[in-house]
């Protein structure tokens, strides 16, 4: 059988060595989205029209890992190869404007020009020959000058990452990276700082493809790879990562009704930040040569091997995942375990992973031995499953119940999770408020959907905070519990509020000293209120359904309690749809807009409304 792929790009580069299953399966699909009478060829044109789609995958990827937030895992977790996200369409102008400011950042900093776009076609291009292929390389940012050679690779995470990475030596704590005098992050080896073995052990850790940080070196150092191998280039290069400065705060001044970044490209804490990663590449080029073996023997030899360790979610997860998992039940699976990631401990002591039982063909909750189970979150899910009978603490979720002091205020924020920060205060990410539903439980179990519920909403990208901000403090008293699912996001919010607005801070700290989590009525776990109540720490659930497949999501516990309450019939069904909806209130017409806004409104109450009947509910049980 001749092999029709022969031309490898970094994506291309990089799926195939997390999955040995991926060429074969890729050529599959390549041929099947060509016209049958028309012999499949592997063209260049194809593969930059691949690699921006690719791309925009990426992008999307790298958000998430920067907003992920467990209570909404299976939304922002997708696999969007060949699929719409209308979500990312919201967000591409954000990412493209940051890749534009990390090119004009790198111009105006080292006094070059910069060959730079967001569209793969445009971008400076690298070939190289290896063995019978040909390996691409697309820059984002390349400036040449007389004597030296700078490659980019934008990343729409942040800093934090990096700026947080330490180490520890003889009890003293270290930066893994330090600011260079030209206010680069650079290792503190590349600095010429001392460093002695821990050091050396941390960058061992970060040099693996899956490590957080690893990652995106790794995907550089395949850039660094293919320009060596081209040969073309016979000045000294440097590799550079641009990333969002998670330390940059944007004090709110425009022109032309859009933020000005620029004024700040002189200051050290611009919102772009250049992290040298030129002797990390080069440290990672040797165990990066070995990977290059192993993906030319898969490309070779194109088998479909027996189930591989796969990465199933995330970042990392292949776009032929769910051909891969087919075999692995929706319902009941090993994946329903809570912390199956760390693995199970066999009768010998021997740690166990997912991959592994799927090996020893365990493939459902009841298939792993119940003695592997240490876990006790774990063990009430297999005798769930095992007995179908719920697990439920009723004397302790009673006891939490009648700590509650009434009115309930039930609270719910829509936010926008801008890549770039919009409004004075804001950073890198920050989850900006545009939206609140508020439900006010005056006795137990007596208040009316509509009489009761209140809420604010921003209908235009104008910076409505504070007016937000000033009705949710007028609604809320002092006196009562505030109830929200998922209480940390709400919190988080308000902290942010209050330094924004002083003058609301007392309030609004006084009402995150207030604010109960309903989540841990159900999942468990020691809420910080407890210690106020004088309720003692266990292990393990409150409550456990078989439904729930391992979620708390209010989407999961609420048709176990109240089937009747759905958002299947709303405009607006989830936590995405109302980002969009809000991120594309500019662009709509008078008629669309009256209708999406009511979606809105309709979703957010919906939210504080669920959790006014799931408590009832709660309370006629127990």
């Amino acid at each position: 059988m001749k092999h029709t792929i022969n031309k490898i790009s970094k994506t291309r580069f990089i799926k195939g060595i997390n999955c040995p299953r991926f060429f074969p399966l890729f050529e599959i699909y390549k041929k099947g989205n060509k016209d049958a009478t028309v012999s499949f060829t592997d063209d260049l044109s194809d593969l930059l029209t691949e690699e921006n789609e690719f791309k925009k995958e990426a992008l999307y990827n790298q958000m998430m890992d920067v907003e992920y937030d467990e209570e909404n895992e299976e939304e922002i977790i997708k696999d969007l190869v060949n699929k719409e996200n209308p979500k990312l369409e919201v967000m591409m102008p954000y990412f493209n404007e940051m890749e534009r400011l990390a090119a004009d950042y790198v111009e105006h900093k080292f006094k070059a020009p910069v060959i730079a776009s967001f569209d793969t076609h445009e971008q400076k291009r690298f070939e190289a020959p290896v063995e019978d292929y040909k390996f691409y390389s697309f820059l984002d940012a390349y400036q040449e000058t007389d004597n030296l050679v700078r490659v980019v690779e934008a990343k729409a995470t942040t800093s934090a990452k990096f700026v947080d990475l330490t180490y520890t030596d003889q009890k003293v704590k270290y930066n893994f990276f330090e600011l260079s005098p030209e206010g680069i992050l650079m290792t503190r080896e590349a600095l010429g700082l001392d460093v002695g073995e821990k050091y050396h052990k941390k960058k061992s850790d970060i040099l693996k493809r899956m490590h957080a940080i690893g990652a995106y070196i790794y995907d550089i150092t395949y850039q660094r790879y293919v320009i060596e191998k081209s040969q073309s280039i016979k000045k000294p290069i440097k590799y550079y990562l641009a990333v969002l400065n998670h330390q940059y705060i944007f004090d709110g001044t425009n022109i032309d009704n859009k933020p000005n970044y620029e004024k700040d490209i002189d200051k050290e804490n611009y919102l772009i930040r250049l992290i040298d990663v030129t002797d990390l590449t080069k440290d990672f080029l040797e165990s990066f040569k070995a990977d290059v073996e192993e993906v030319l023997y898969r490309l070779d030899h194109m088998q479909i091997v027996p189930f591989p360790l796969c990465p199933r979610k995330g970042k990392h997860q292949c776009m032929f995942h769910d051909i891969c998992y087919k075999d692995v039940p929706k319902k009941n699976s090993i994946f329903t375990y809570i912390g199956n990631h760390h693995g199970f401990t066999d009768d010998k002591g021997d740690k166990q992973k997912p991959e592994d039982l799927l090996k020893m063909d365990m493939k459902e909750v009841l298939d792993v031995p119940y003695s592997w189970l240490t876990r006790e979150k774990n063990k009430i899910q297999y005798d769930v499953v095992n007995t179908k009978k719920t697990y439920m603490d009723k004397e302790r979720i009673k006891l939490i119940l009648s700590k509650f002091e009434y009115p309930l205020y039930h609270l719910d924020f829509e936010t926008f999770g801008s890549p770039l920060p919009r409004f004075k205060g804001e950073k890198a990410y920050d989850q900006s408020v545009f939206q609140f539903n508020l439900h006010i439980e005056h006795e137990p179990g007596i208040s009316h959907k509509d009489n009761d519920s209140y809420y604010y909403l921003a209908t235009t990208h104008d910076d409505k905070r504070y007016e937000l901000t000033k009705y949710l403090c007028e609604l809320i008293k002092d006196k009562g519990t505030i109830i929200a699912w998922n209480d940390s996001f709400e919190r988080t919010r308000m902290k942010e509020l209050a330094k924004i607005y002083p003058e609301f801070s007392d309030k609004l700290n006084n009402i995150i000293d207030r604010t109960f989590d309903l989540w841990y009525v159900f999942k468990g776990g020691h809420h910080k209120l407890y210690d106020n109540w004088g309720i003692p720490k266990k292990e393990g659930f409150n409550y456990y359904h078989e439904d729930l497949q391992g979620s708390f999501s209010i989407k999961k516990v609420l048709p176990i309690f109240v089937p009747e309450l759905s958002y299947a019939n709303l405009d607006v069904k989830n936590g995405d749809e109302a980002v969009i909806v809000y991120g594309n209130f500019p662009k709509m017409k008078k008629l669309e807009f009256e209708q999406r806004k009511q979606g809105l409104i309709d979703y957010c109450k919906q939210d504080t409304w669920a959790m006014v009947v799931l408590l009832k509910a709660l309370r006629e049980i127990v």
